[in-house]
């Protein structure tokens, strides 16, 4: 009986699935329990219309903390009322979202509002025309607004599609460099006979 080598009987082909499941297991529980849920809220999200918008400062404090993620719904300039939080586009700041409470609807035409900070002591310094109201808040998610400033471009490509592609990449390398270097020591053996 012709035994195989050494080398060849050292290497158990289940020994590396094994360690493979130190690795797959974590990130399967960690797939199915953050990523799973936060895509399907996000992409819900999306499809009924809802904006998220991350808070990035303490003037909604302590109603809104930075780091939330406001749930923001569409509206009518029509429907705003005093005591309600709404997302506007900053009248001092062209490009930049705001979320403040409406203090009162001023009696001017067109139609606009006076909006203040929960933690400010005092009115916004400009009148914010109905015009650039973008939405009213439905409700927050404390510490997910940091998430999805993170996964902002260009990090969030880099980080959701980039480095898992590289990973997969170098996972499927290393595959094929173990297949061939394990099947180049096993030579076949052809019996002789007798």
């Amino acid at each position: 009986m012709i035994d195989p080598p050494r080398e060849a009987a050292a290497e158990d082909p289940r020994r590396g699935r094994d360690r493979n499941w130190l690795v797959t297991l974590p990130l399967a529980v960690l797939t199915l329990a953050v990523v799973l849920p936060v895509t399907v809220f996000f992409v819900a999200s999306w499809l009924v219309g809802w904006r998220l918008q991350p808070v990035l400062s303490g003037s909604m404090e302590p109603t809104y903390p930075v780091g939330s993620l406001l749930v923001v719904q569409s509206i009518d300039a029509s429907q705003v009322r005093p005591g309600m939080a709404v997302t506007f586009d900053d009248p001092g700041l062209p490009g930049r979202l705001v979320t403040h409470r409406v203090v009162a609807a001023l009696p001017v035409e067109p139609a606009a509002f006076e909006t203040q900070g929960d933690a400010n002591r005092a009115p916004d310094p400009f009148p914010v025309p109905a015009r650039s109201i973008r939405g009213h808040v439905l409700w927050h998610v404390p510490m997910l607004g940091f998430a999805l400033d993170a996964l902002a471009w260009p990090r969030g490509f880099v980080l959701l599609v980039l480095l898992p592609g590289l990973a997969l990449l170098a996972g499927e390398i290393l595959s094929r460099r173990r297949r061939s270097a394990g099947s180049g020591h096993l030579m076949p053996v052809r019996y002789q006979g007798p």
